[in-house]
């Protein structure tokens, strides 16, 4: 029996013999059966053993296996983990990541290897995820109390597959993309149909996922005219650029992006595909996809992705080349975001951050990335409700509605300037009223707390970090030497890049052993201040 019930039979027992013990005034404790005795100090325990159970539960998000066709590689049901939060409107569908496979031999190779990727057969009931899909209202300050989905990658694909049918050579089928749209369909009718907003979010494969899947998420759910999609793309926006070397084991991460692409049938969003009708492999790549978006997309980005130096095949620099190789990629990065209106890039060697316990730590220029993601969300909330408008709305001096026009004229009335002016005046004040009321009544209804104006137009949105070395920032994730698994610090770091010690001593103006002596804050805020 689970523990929780044994807990709960135990405290109902010990509560219906205090209530019949207060009229007999007599010891509680004495009218337990002598096999359900314990001290009564321990009663107070019990119930807060009781409280964490039933709130671990409670906190878990709940196996769903799909309705409809959709599976895993290995022909196994595919679905998704769901927590309902009683009176919110606000829904986060997550999408797991974990790379992909792109022909016979690698999906082989991944079977032997991570057959958790491929198959939901070992799936469990119950999953505690942390970060963005936390109920703790410390660790998940802005969506605590949302609506939390989270999809299980068992596609390989890079969340894209149409492929039902296994190909001739092969025993696994690729529905990434269709197991998003089941998804979003059977929560329609368990409340995703009354939403006010649905954050499609995903990590690593799933970031680009998310990316490659936001059209269509929206045009399912267009009937919905109350529902606000917005997508957040964390650690999966990668570069089509040479990698570092080859060999005879590797393949360039754009050759692999055509194979798989043909191998799973790939969805591609129609309007970037119509940017790239020659070459639609190029929409898998973030920077390439973005100008073609219309739904609001946030971007989470390492400037130093392991990922990406895994694609390009140098791993966390251990020499003077890999280095310079991976200084290019920051800057190559750093380009690529000069369009992207709401972005968050640390200068860190790291990969994924939106379901890690520590999340909210990270800062650029004192913003944490959930403060960043809060801004943006108001921000988009209110530009989408403003678009709404019709244009005379808007306008500074908007004209007279054309039927009002004609019968005020055929009335011979005549209007002076004045009075026009006043009434158009009268107008955009009770707009600007009613418009306000609505945000402050969406803001209610999502229990979320009414901020003075002027924090939603000035908040930070767009945080690059302006430092261009790696781990820089000082609350980077620590980084691990390659071959003894150790710690490094920042100077150990830089001496592993092979750089000439007194000539970083020289460009910081100061001595070597100042340089060999300084602390990691002190050489991060020195690094920091020469590039500001």
């Amino acid at each position: 029996m689970n523990i929780c019930y044994i807990l709960l039979f135990w405290l109902i027992h010990f509560l219906r013999k205090f209530v019949s013990s207060q009229d007999a005034g007599s010891n509680i404790i004495s009218t337990f059966p002598q096999t359900l005795r314990f001290p009564e100090q321990n009663v107070q325990q019990l119930i807060k053993l009781l409280d964490g159970c039933m709130g671990e539960n409670q906190s878990a998000l709940s196996k769903h296996y799909l309705i409809g066709n959709a599976t895993c590689n290995d022909g196994s049901p595919a679905g998704y983990y769901l927590r309902r939060s009683i009176g919110s409107r606000r829904w986060i569908v997550f999408l797991e990541g974990g790379w992909y496979c792109y022909d016979e031999i690698s999906c082989n190779s991944r079977w032997n290897r991570m057959q958790h990727l491929m198959s939901s057969k070992h799936w469990p009931e119950r999953r505690n995820v942390g970060g963005i899909l936390s109920t703790n209202p410390e660790e998940n300050p802005h969506w605590w109390n949302a609506n939390h989905v989270f999809i299980p990658y068992c596609t390989s694909d890079s969340w894209t597959g149409r492929r039902i049918t296994p190909l001739a050579n092969s025993e696994f089928s690729f529905m990434g993309a269709i197991i998003i749209e089941q998804v979003i369909k059977e929560l329609i009718p368990l409340g995703l149909a009354n939403a006010s907003t649905l954050i499609l979010a995903g990590s690593s494969a799933g970031g680009a996922g998310v990316m490659l899947n936001l059209e269509e998420v929206q045009k399912i759910l267009e009937p919905y005219s109350s529902i606000q999609v917005r997508g957040i793309t964390d650690s999966g926006w990668f570069l089509d650029r040479a990698p570092y070397s080859s060999n005879a084991e590797s393949i360039a991460s754009v050759e692999a992006i055509k194979k798989g692409l043909a191998l799973w049938k790939g969805q591609i969003p129609i309007s970037c595909k119509a940017l790239y009708i020659q070459e639609p492999w190029r929409c898998f790549f973030g920077y390439r996809l973005y100008p073609s978006l219309k739904v609001p997309l946030f971007v989470f980005q390492w400037l130093f992705d392991e990922a990406q130096m895994t694609a390009d095949n140098v791993r966390a620099p251990v020499t003077k080349q890999q280095w310079d190789y991976v200084h290019k990629m920051g800057d190559s990065l750093r380009n690529t975001f000069r369009n992207v209106t709401s972005v968050f890039a640390p200068s860190c060697i790291s990969h994924s951050v939106l379901t890690k316990r520590d999340w909210q730590l990270l800062r650029i220029d004192d913003v944490t990335l959930p403060q960043a993601l809060y801004c943006w969300e108001l921000n988009t909330r209110v530009k989408q409700r403003a678009s709404t408008f019709v244009p005379s709305m808007l306008s500074d001096s908007p004209a007279i509605n054309p039927k009002r026009g004609r019968k005020l004229n055929r009335s011979g009335i005549n209007i002076g300037r004045q009075e026009t002016h006043n009434r158009r005046k009268r107008r955009k004040n009770v707009n600007k009223t009613r418009s306000e009321k609505r945000k402050k009544d969406w803001l209610r209804r999502n229990n979320l707390k009414l901020r003075p104006q002027r924090q939603t137009h000035f908040c930070k949105q767009r945080l690059i970090e302006r430092c261009s070395w790696p781990q820089c920032n000082q609350l980077c994730p620590k980084l691990h030497n390659p071959y003894t698994g150790e710690e490094m610090d920042f100077i150990e770091l830089l001496k592993s890049f092979g750089l000439d010690m007194t000539s970083v001593a020289n460009a910081l103006g100061i001595d070597v052993r100042t340089l060999n002596n300084m602390d990691h804050a002190e050489l991060i805020n020195l690094l920091t201040q020469q590039t500001k």
